[in-house]
């Protein structure tokens, strides 16, 4: 194969993961088909299935590339120089750009109700996603209050997980309503955590 063709065989399996994943954030991962897809390319399903034999390899590689993305931005220096209070805020920044963009729901909102027909694979991918998300959340928290600035009551993954499935909530609501519910919800929530006692 040339090197202009790999190129352009990664061209179509990013764009074809691009989609899947819009897809999955809008409508829910069994709202979708590869028709859908090859629609949208102007392909064949067959080129869909070239890439990725089966939905649930989709799936997993859409998951298994949003657990990249957290990993690689957790590390970037321009979250890991800020404070615990600051790096709250910017996750506050990733949620807010999904109502903003696209109105869309986060990874665990877009799957969570539908995790009992999710194959086997996908399951465990997205409880790896969750626990890594809620364990970086659970430190930031911790280093927040440990430097005094940031103030909750119980054990930092208790309330990592309270602040996501709230997050995870105001993305649900702001599609009912709009972004105004949303900014509602997350300034209560700074309110509690960052305002002192």
């Amino acid at each position: 194969m040339s090197a202009q063709a790999t190129s352009s065989a990664l061209d179509t399996r990013t764009r074809i993961l691009d989609l899947g994943e819009q897809f999955m954030l809008a409508r829910g991962f069994n709202a979708f088909s590869y028709q859908h897809i090859a629609k949208e390319l102007e392909v064949k399903p067959a080129a869909i299935h070239y890439h990725f034999p089966s939905k649930e390899d989709l799936g997993v590689a859409i998951i298994r590339r949003q657990l990249n993305r957290l990993r690689k931005w957790r590390g970037l220096p321009r979250v890991t120089e800020l404070t615990p209070a600051q790096q709250f805020d910017a996750l506050l920044e990733v949620y807010h750009g999904r109502v903003t963009e696209r109105q869309q729901v986060c990874f665990f909102g877009a799957l969570a109700a539908e995790f009992q027909t999710l194959p086997e694979a996908m399951q465990q991918e997205l409880r790896t996603f969750t626990t890594e998300l809620t364990e970086w959340v659970a430190g930031v928290l911790a280093a927040g209050r440990e430097a005094g600035t940031m103030h909750f009551r119980g054990h930092p993954v208790s309330k990592a997980s309270q602040v996501l499935t709230t997050l995870a909530g105001a993305l649900q609501v702001a599609r009912v309503y709009d972004a105004r519910q949303y900014e509602r919800i997350v300034a209560q929530l700074r309110t509690e955590l960052l305002e002192p006692a």
